[in-house]
């Protein structure tokens, strides 16, 4: 994709908030609510200022009484407040949200959720602006560049790629103390499969340490891409638990294959192959569709996982194993609900213990129409 003008990644930010906030009601929310704002954008503020409110109003413009049942936040630094009485018909309500701003420097985006009385009403909202970090991250080196509560950090997501299901792979991130006390690591909570080595649990001022996380692929127990989370537990006053990500891409190994076992093995087809177009579909509408999955090698066909990349899509099929020369139903289910009124094009990742091609990508097309 080609841009003519360079725009700042915060207006790039902001103008897709609008744009998802803007198609995210649906028809039922624009005869019953009526918001002034979905979006509120802070600007700057100090992270000294503790935390920082809005306020988003909207009036029922329905003819019948409405309430808020709930207000749901995408992160724990947003604390909600709400109208908790009835609202009558032209009546107005509110949805105050509150932004935590210490030991949180640097740009946010955070959504609130707001559910309603009645079924599938509910309406998105986003507060968004910048953090003016306190004077004493300026001793911070210029690579630990996500703060998060009083600890830096060089990275908050370690990554494994192409990480095989018989090796252990290692990944290096720092933390780094910018507050004026020592912030000691008391436990480690993580899955199984990860092993976290923090070097030292006791980080001085303007200390850092470094954080070796250990992934082995035969334990994860699931092949395509995977993502975890494990927490550091300390006595950081400004939140004492730091959740970080794992992110890993995991294959099998077929390298100690010989040309025997390769050409007795199996071979995983699609049908029908190339992009498939499911057409116009009217917004709500949840129907089915049927792909084949054709095993043409040798040897059993074991397939590893079947992931979509939308919550919109689920699969159903009746076995993971397929004999050779035999061929086995996939049904897909869509899901249009909450979906916008757009053409949309999702995706299916499918593993296998096929050796030439492993990893299969299915190409969805959708038209939602009113």
């Amino acid at each position: 994709m080609k841009f003519d003008v360079i725009l700042p990644m915060k207006k790039i930010l902001t103008l897709m908030a609008i744009a998802c906030l803007s198609l995210a009601a649906n028809a039922q929310m624009l005869n019953v609510v009526k918001f002034k704002k979905l979006l509120h954008d802070f600007g700057s503020v100090k992270e000294e200022s503790e935390r920082v409110s809005t306020v988003f109003s909207f009036q029922n413009i329905s003819q019948a009484p409405i309430c808020i049942t709930k207000v749901e936040t995408s992160c724990g630094c947003t604390t909600p407040e709400y109208s908790k009485d009835t609202i009558m018909p032209g009546d107005t309500g509110y949805v105050r949200a509150i932004y935590e701003t210490r030991g949180r420097g640097g740009d946010f985006h955070k959504n609130l959720f707001v559910y309603f009385n009645q079924k599938d009403l509910f309406q998105s909202l986003m507060i968004s602006g910048h953090v003016i970090p306190e004077a004493n991250l300026a001793s911070k080196p210029n690579h630990f560049s996500t703060t998060y509560s009083n600890l830096a950090f060089t990275s908050t997501m370690a990554e494994f790629p192409k990480l095989y299901n018989n090796q252990k792979q290692s990944y290096k991130m720092k933390a780094y103390n910018y507050m004026g006390y020592p912030i000691r690591i008391y436990e480690i909570q993580a899955p199984e499969f990860l092993e976290i080595d923090v070097q030292d649990s006791l980080i001085d001022v303007n200390d850092s340490i470094t954080i070796t996380v250990t992934i082995d692929g035969s334990k994860v127990g699931a092949f395509g891409e995977i993502r975890r989370r494990f927490g550091l537990l300390t006595d950081d006053p400004a939140g004492t638990t730091k959740i970080l990500h794992v992110f890993a891409n995991v294959k099998e190994d077929f390298s100690k294959m010989t040309a025997k076992e390769k050409k007795m093995a199996p071979i995983f087809e699609l049908q029908p192959t190339g992009v498939i177009d499911l057409g116009k579909h009217s917004a709500g509408e949840k129907f089915a569709y049927t792909v084949t999955l054709k095993n043409t090698g040798k040897s059993p066909l074991k397939i590893h996982s079947i992931v979509p990349n939308c919550s919109c899509i689920s699969v159903q099929k009746n076995s993971m194993t397929i004999e050779a020369g035999q061929t086995a139903p996939l049904v897909l289910t869509v899901d249009t609900v909450n979906q916008s009124i757009a053409n949309h094009t999702k995706y299916i990742t499918m593993h296998s213990n096929d050796p030439n091609k492993s990893e299969h990508k299915l190409k969805i097309i959708v038209n939602i129409t009113n």
